[in-house]
């Protein structure tokens, strides 16, 4: 055996161990995700960071990818379909995907305001527009897992804010891609391009949907396992559609996801049990590893980097918890809170479009260095607002 297989046999028994531990300090309850996260973090200590080769972390990071990957994949087969229907509630009751999307709006508008007064304030140049993403963002990856280990991810509550993730990072991702093919191009034609996954979604549910009705073709499909290579098929192809289109990878796999928990098909619940036991129990903590791991912790060094950290994290929550606020009639004060707070989680969608901003010069360096920093604290603090938050309202 070699010894980087031996490390990474090591990492996760070790993180496994740190995460439960982890799990059962009073009061805290860290889910898991953030303690995977945290481990990472423990491991780009310099202590163990000598012990890593380069070919070592390189591994464990192309690993933590296709564990990011899976986390979308398995962030699709969650949606439920049957929210998307514009049809009657109960009288008095407000739509989950309207309540969804006019939270996002809102915070959409919010995260303008307070990115154009940084902007303003801030003496070095910075693009409101971009820092409004950052904002508008949340991270689907955190809040996934985090709902799911909670109960709550098939409750009302649980389905509005997994579309509120939903809606919050696909149109940040668009978004995204037409602001830097602007900048970078001038031309909207390269962001058009970005969007060549979406139709090819539709085509692919529509042949599949249409192969159904063929005996021959639901044999040729096979058992579970057939089926969810299939699944994993479909996810490497559109990551690399995704890829090629300048699109985000995360974007195709994610649209797998909802193909196949659109399509109706034998076996269907079998095989998202097979990817939830792929997922969570190997790819997707080695992502949270990795995430951590790669951490640059020099930025806590940079005293004008931490100045910004206070700011940054006061918009960061401002402009989630004021929107979600919304929420509190149909489900409580409390709940609207927890809400608010755990879509205030930001990860890796925030880590690249800082670093994006930097390189296209929409961002300086010292600010996108303070929402790094920022976009961690979200991650480790929001989990835990949100569990204690829940609970209580529960009770």
């Amino acid at each position: 055996m070699s010894t980087t297989i031996e490390i990474f046999l090591l990492i996760l028994s070790a993180s496994f161990v740190f995460t439960t531990l982890l799990s059962r300090v009073p009061l805290l309850r860290i889910p898991s995700a953030v303690g995977y996260l945290l481990f990472g973090v423990v491991l780009h200590l310099h202590v163990f960071a000598s012990r890593l080769s380069a070919e070592d972390q390189q591994w464990l990071t192309q690993l933590g990818f296709i564990g990011l990957l899976f986390l979308m994949f398995i962030s699709g087969l969650e949606v439920d379909l049957n929210l998307l229907r514009l049809r009657r509630v109960a009288e008095g009751q407000r739509h989950p995907l309207l309540t969804a999307a006019n939270g996002f709006l809102a915070t959409l508008l919010m995260s303008y305001l307070v990115a154009w007064f940084i902007a303003w304030r801030s003496p070095e140049p910075v693009n409101p527009w971009m820092l409004t993403l950052l904002f508008a963002t949340t991270s689907l990856g955190v809040i996934v897992p985090i709902l799911e280990e909670s109960d709550r991810l098939h409750t009302p509550f649980g389905q509005v804010l997994l579309l509120y993730a939903l809606l919050a990072d696909m149109c940040t991702m668009l978004l995204l891609s037409l602001f830097l093919s602007t900048r970078r191009s001038g031309d909207a034609t390269d962001f058009f391009l970005t969007l060549v996954v979406l139709p090819l979604s539709l085509a692919a549910y529509a042949v599949l949907r249409w192969l159904r009705r063929f005996p021959r073709a639901r044999r040729l499909a096979g058992d579970v396992s057939n089926r969810t290579r299939g699944a994993v098929a479909l996810v490497a192809a559109f990551a690399a559609v995704a890829e090629f289109s300048g699109s985000e990878p995360i974007l195709g796999s994610f649209l797998v996801g909802i193909i196949v928990s659109a399509l109706p098909f034998a076996w269907k619940r079998r095989v998202k049990e097979t990817a939830h036991g792929i997922g969570y129990g190997l790819l997707i903590p080695i992502f949270f590893i990795s995430v951590g791991m790669n951490f640059n912790l020099a930025v806590l060094e940079q005293f004008r980097a931490l100045l910004w950290v206070p700011v940054l994290l006061g918009a960061a929550f401002v402009t989630k918890l004021i929107p979600a606020w919304r929420m509190a009639r149909p489900y409580g004060r409390r709940a609207a809170l927890a809400g608010g707070f755990l879509v205030s989680a930001r990860l890796s969608l925030v880590v690249a479009a800082a670093d994006i901003g930097v390189r296209v010069g929409a961002l300086p360096e010292v600010l996108s260095e303070a929402v790094v920093i920022v976009a961690v604290i979200t991650c480790l603090c929001a989990p835990i607002l949100f569990v204690f938050l829940a609970d209580t309202a529960a009770h």
